[in-house]
Order: structure tokens, then C-alpha cells, then sequence
């Protein structure tokens, strides 16, 4: 828990407290002069800076319990600020909080209006925490304080009064199913049992009045006895009217419940109530914007310290575990190392039993290197088959004779394989090859049509069918007949014996050559 300097005002005096670690320490008490007042100015000097936050425990109090129509935002705001200010118009210390909606069809907005209507009670000892540069974080009534009792009382009863005897008079405050109602403070004599008795019968009347409570429901009294001495007043409560249960709570019981050192308590009672705010800041803030804005910029500087904090956090946990990371890369870096060293070491040591090799290591690596070179961009006449294949495929009658393949810059050369021939081929180029710039599949096909018997219609039909099949093939560029079984050029004169023909002989011979288009 953040400190704090917590301040407990009555018309009396003041009692002040240093709030550290969730306890109360330093606790001092400080008459309402001139000298209380410079001395509380010297306590709080040790504090600047720290926030600060005050109870008023004064009969100069008002509580007022209003239904608006329900709004939110703005419309809301302006709403409750005109009524706070048609109240308390004379008063800059007032407040309003939202307890709930109505019951009825309208669900109306139901809010408390609370007011100290005597600002001077507050004003020297607000003076003294300016003057020390402590910011001053809430003022608030002390019946507002009062609602964390109900928890430390453990009553269970829907109508609940507290009791409790101050040095500025008796304290009667009253809760009905655990939410706020009422609280007065009297200025009769404390100590005295009937006293207490008959400010406990005039609030129950006021109760009535206000129809908060009838006079015969059951009541739970509970006296917050600070100083051991209202066992009597205990006695006489439950004997003077049935309707009401009273129990007493000790001083040693307060200590125990709000884990309060009894010597503060002792010190002064408004340590019971300073230890609650202190524990539990209420929402009933009497001081204005005016007043808390040193405690706004105060937050604020907190907030971005935190933020600061948080991110520098960060930052140095990313840090340690870059830091870590590479602690661990260098280690398995240097594992790896060792590693390396002992296969080498290994390797060296196992080559030393290999016989001694034809040449150097460099030599075979290149050579090794080469051959998959070359065995990568080596071309097979596999695609040259597979046209081929696929053309013949239709035509069982021919039959391949002889097959040629060259990948070269120039188609096959048909000069050697006409000039055997008895046949006059074709004219070639004039430079003997057709040269194509990029390397190509071609080559020579030399097949005869099977089962001939002298028809040379159906022989060159059928070669003639086996080229146009090739030609539509999309991986043949061109495809040319350098010999038929057959010359029927014009141009010749007929001469001979056909019965000197070989074709007779059951077979008649053709001759293509095939250029496959380069792969895309």
C-alpha cells in the first residue's frame, strides 16, 4: 500500500498518523490553536510530498438522501452538480454518490447529498498541508469511514446502530441492510451511561420520523467502547427497552479486529477510524477538484513512473535472455567445434591406413566434379525414340531398317547416305547441311514397307502417313523424304526392267530425316 498521512479533525483538535506498510506509526494528537496547528505544520514537513487524507468528525454535518431521474454522462453530472450547489450553496466541501436505483416503474437515480456546512473547521489544518507541499487526496465525513466497522462488529442484524464515545461528544450512526441511513453526533457527555442512553432513544425517534425505522423493530446497538468503561451503559441499554440488542466491543476487541495496536488506540480513538481509511479510501469525497489538483498531477507522476518501471522491467528481462541465448550459442558453438576437431582428428588418423592414391585430391574432386557436370547436361536420343516410337505405332507394315541420331548445330547430313544409292535424292543447301545456330535432335530413319508385292501406290501412301504423322508430332520441327521406293519426278525418263526392281522381292525402302524442335 502506497503511504499516506492520514489527518482525524474535530472542533478538539487533530489527530495525525503516518500511514507505511498498512499500519499506522508516528501517531500524534494536536490541539485546535495556534500552537497545535504550527506544530502539526512541523509534522507534516517530514512527510512533504506524501498524499494526504482527512476525516472531520464535527456536528456541523448533512446528509440528505435524493431521487433524480436516471441519466448517465454529462446530463448526469450537471444534474447532481445543480443540486449540490442548491444544498450546499455557502459550503465548498460537499458530495454526492449513487447508492442504487428506484424500485418503481421509472427506475429512477438514487443518490446521497453529504455536506460539511462549517468550511472553517477544515480550513487551518488544510492551510498547514499546503504550506508543506503534502497534496491533499480526499476529506471525508467520518460516518463515511464508519461503514468498514460493520465487517469487524459480525452482526448480522438488517438494522444496525454504532455507538461510540469521542472527546467531541457521542457518535450514533445507523445502517439498515448494511448501507449508510443516518449519523449524529451529540454533544453529551460521553462518559456518563445515561447520556448515551437517551441520545440512543433520540435517535430512534429520528429514525421514526424520518420513516428509515418503526419504534418496534428490533434494533442491534453495538458500543465501540475505546476506553473499557461503558460496561454499565451495556446493562442498562438492554434493560430499558426489549426491542434493542446490545453488545459492547472493547478496546482490546476493536485492536484485535481491525489489527490496530491498542496503545494508538489508547493514544487517541480517531486511530480506530484512521485505520480504516487507511485500509479503504470511501467514494464520498468532500474536497473539490481545486483542492485534490495536486494529487491529480501526484497520480499522474506515479502512473508514469510505474509505466517507466515496467517498460525498464521489461527491457532488462529482454536483456538476460539475449544474454542467456548467446551464452548458449557460444556453448553449443564451442561444442561444435570439439566436435569437429575430434572427427578430424578421427579422419586424419583413419586416412593414414589408405593405400596412396593415384593423384591428388584436388585432381579427383574436379574430376568427380565433371562428370556430373557432364552426366547433368548430357542429351539422350530417348526423345528422338519416343517421336519415332509414337509415329510407328499406327503402321505395322514398316519396319525400321536403320536409325541415325546426332544433337548438333546442323541438321544430319543426307549426303552419305545417298550416295550409295542408285536414286537421284534431293537437292540439298549448297553448303551440304542446314545449319540452325543452337544445338538439335535430328536424324536419319531408314525403314521398307513389309509385304509389298509390287505395289507402289500403297507403299509410298503409307510412307507418306507415316511422315505426316511425325510432322503433327509438337516436339518435331521438320521432317523430309531424301528416298521413296519410287521416284515419280516428271522430270525423268523411265528405263530399265522393272524386273530388275528389288522391290519385288517382297520390300520397298524409304529414307526420312526427323528435326526435333529444342526442349522449351
Amino acid at each position: 500500500m502506497a503511504n499516506k498521512l492520514l489527518l482525524c479533525i474535530s472542533v478538539n483538535g487533530a489527530t495525525a498518523a503516518r500511514w507505511k506498510g498498512g499500519r499506522l506509526h508516528d501517531v500524534e494528537v494536536f490541539a485546535n490553536d495556534e500552537t497545535g496547528i504550527a506544530g502539526f505544520r512541523d509534522y507534516a514537513a517530514v512527510s512533504a510530498g506524501t498524499p494526504a487524507f482527512m476525516i472531520v468528525d464535527a456536528v456541523e454535518e448533512d446528509y440528505r438522501f435524493e431521487t433524480l431521474p436516471h441519466a448517465s454522462g454529462s446530463d448526469r453530472a450537471q444534474m447532481v452538480e445543480r443540486k449540490l450547489r442548491q444544498y450546499y450553496r455557502s459550503s465548498p466541501y460537499c458530495a454526492a454518490s449513487l447508492i442504487g436505483r428506484d424500485g418503481a416503474k421509472r427506475r429512477d437515480d438514487r443518490f446521497l447529498f453529504s455536506a460539511l456546512t462549517n468550511p472553517e473547521i477544515v480550513t487551518p489544518w488544510l492551510t498547514a498541508l499546503v504550506e508543506t507541499s503534502l497534496p491533499v487526496g480526499g476529506i471525508y465525513l467520518l460516518p463515511m469511514v464508519m461503514s468498514g466497522l460493520i465487517d469487524a462488529t459480525h452482526s448480522k442484524s438488517d438494522n444496525l446502530l454504532l455507538v461510540a464515545a469521542h472527546p467531541a461528544g457521542i457518535r450514533l450512526t445507523f445502517f439498515r441492510e448494511g448501507a449508510f441511513r443516518l449519523s449524529r453526533l451529540s454533544r453529551g457527555d460521553a462518559t456518563q451511561s445515561r447520556a448515551i442512553i437517551d441520545e440512543i432513544s433520540n435517535t430512534r425517534l429520528y429514525l421514526h420520523a424520518l420513516r428509515a425505522a418503526t419504534l418496534d423493530e428490533p434494533v442491534t446497538v453495538v458500543l465501540l467502547d475505546h476506553a473499557d468503561r461503558l460496561g454499565e451503559a451495556t446493562k442498562l441499554i438492554g434493560e430499558d427497552n426489549p426491542s434493542l440488542h446490545c453488545t459492547r466491543l472493547g478496546r482490546g476487541d476493536i485492536a484485535t479486529r481491525l489489527k490496530l495496536d491498542p496503545i494508538l488506540i489508547e493514544t487517541s480513538p480517531a486511530t480506530i477510524y484512521m485505520q480504516l481509511l487507511g485500509a479503504t479510501v470511501p467514494e464520498n469525497n468532500l474536497a473539490s477538484a481545486t483542492v485534490t489538483a495536486d494529487y491529480k498531477r501526484y497520480q499522474s507522476r506515479r502512473q508514469l513512473f510505474a509505466a517507466s518501471a515496467i517498460a525498464a522491467a521489461i527491457g532488462i528481462a529482454w536483456s538476460g535472455f539475449n544474454l542467456f541465448q548467446q551464452f548458449l550459442i557460444s556453448d553449443e558453438t564451442a561444442a561444435a567445434a570439439q566436435r569437429t576437431a575430434r572427427i578430424n582428428a578421427d579422419y586424419q588418423e583413419a586416412t593414414k591406413q589408405f593405400p596412396a592414391a593415384p593423384t591428388t585430391a584436388d585432381n579427383l574432386k574436379r574430376a568427380t566434379e565433371l562428370a556430373e557436370t557432364l552426366r547433368a547436361s548430357a542429351i539422350t536420343p530417348e526423345r528422338f525414340l519416343q517421336v519415332i516410337s509414337r509415329a510407328l505405332a499406327p503402321s505395322p507394315e514398316i519396319a525400321l531398317v536403320e536409325l541415325s541420331w546426332q544433337n548438333s548445330t546442323t541438321e544430319f547430313d543426307t549426303g552419305a547416305v545417298t550416295a550409295g544409292s542408285g536414286r537421284a535424292p534431293p537437292k540439298p543447301p549448297a553448303s551440304g547441311a542446314v545449319t540452325t545456330g543452337a544445338r538439335k535432335q535430328s536424324g536419319l530413319i531408314a525403314g521398307q514397307v513389309r509385304d509389298f508385292k509390287g505395289d507402289f501406290r500403297r507403299a509410298i501412301t503409307a510412307i507418306n502417313a507415316l511422315a505426316e504423322r511425325l510432322r503433327a508430332d509438337p516436339g518435331v520441327e521438320t521432317v523430309r523424304i531424301v528416298q521413296l521406293p519410287l521416284n515419280a519426278s516428271p522430270t525423268l525418263t523411265l528405263s530399265g526392267n522393272t524386273a530388275d526392281n528389288p522391290a519385288q522381292a517382297g520390300a520397298a525402302e524409304f529414307k526420312l530425316i526427323l528435326v526435333l524442335k529444342q526442349p522449351s
